[in-house]
Order: C-alpha cells, then structure tokens, then sequence
C-alpha cells in the first residue's frame, strides 16, 4: 500500500524573503524581531534613536611620523649647520596637523506592543552613523509594511 502525504495548505501572511538588519544585537527581517530577550513581530513597532556622538580631535600620525623624521635630519645635519637646524622648526610645523572623527553610542529604542529594548551601537565615523541610521529606517519601514 503507497501513502501519498498532501501538503497543509498556509494560511498566513507571505513570507519575507528580503535582506535582514542587524542594528546593534538585534536583527530584523520582514516578519520578526530578533532580540537578546525574545522574538517580537515586526508589525506595529516603533523605533527611536537617540545619536550621542562625541568628537575627537588628535595629532595625524602621518604628522608625528614627520616630525621624528624632520628632528632625525636635524641631529645628522648639526654639525654641518652650526647648531640649530630649520628641520627642527619644520618637525614642529608638522606637529600641527590633526585628524578629526567621531565616537559614540547610537541607541536604538524599540518597542513591540508590550515589549520593549533596547539596542546599543558604536559608531566610529559619521559615515557610519548615517549608514546604521539607514538601516534603523529599513527597519521601520518593514515595520509599517
């Protein structure tokens, strides 16, 4: 005797088959969220974004490693220049030079009927920022879906 299974036929919303996000420790796809504390659907959340990032302004490497190289000349030419050596006030000029960027939290609220999270991620660049506020913004659109 042959047994044939049928299939059970879905009844339900399709499924996603689009990318997921990953904001922090939290993934999203089209139907769900992920979280450290549970899985919550994705319909009807709300997220908001509080961005705290902090500038840092230090020294360019690329402007320390000139000055060692410019004090480097001044010592081998000193006996050539009677004394003080203009590599040395050229090593200082390089001293100047900084480099700025940016360190902080961005800390995504979310908030799923009763449940609610919170997800923290640091960002090291303004580009890096805009992009997980791009991702955070995917993710509210899936939400309203």
């Amino acid at each position: 005797m042959h047994c044939v299974t049928l299939p059970v036929p879905y009844s339900g919303a399709p499924a996603y088959n689009g990318p997921d996000v990953q904001i922090g420790d939290v993934r999203v796809d089209g139907v769900a969220i992920y979280t450290p504390v549970g899985v919550w659907p994705i319909q009807g959340s709300r997220w908001l974004v509080i961005s705290q990032p902090i500038p840092i302004t230090t020294t360019a490497g690329w402007g320390i490693a000139m000055a060692v190289i410019s004090a480097i000349f001044a010592v081998v030419l000193a006996p050539f220049t009677c004394g003080l050596s203009l590599f040395l006030l050229f090593g200082l000029l390089f001293l100047t030079a900084k480099s700025h960027s940016m360190s902080g939290p961005l800390i995504v609220s979310i908030q799923s009927g009763p449940y609610h999270y919170m997800a923290q991620e640091i960002v090291h660049s303004p580009l890096h920022a805009a992009e997980a506020l791009q991702r955070v913004n995917f993710a509210q659109a899936l939400a309203t879906r």
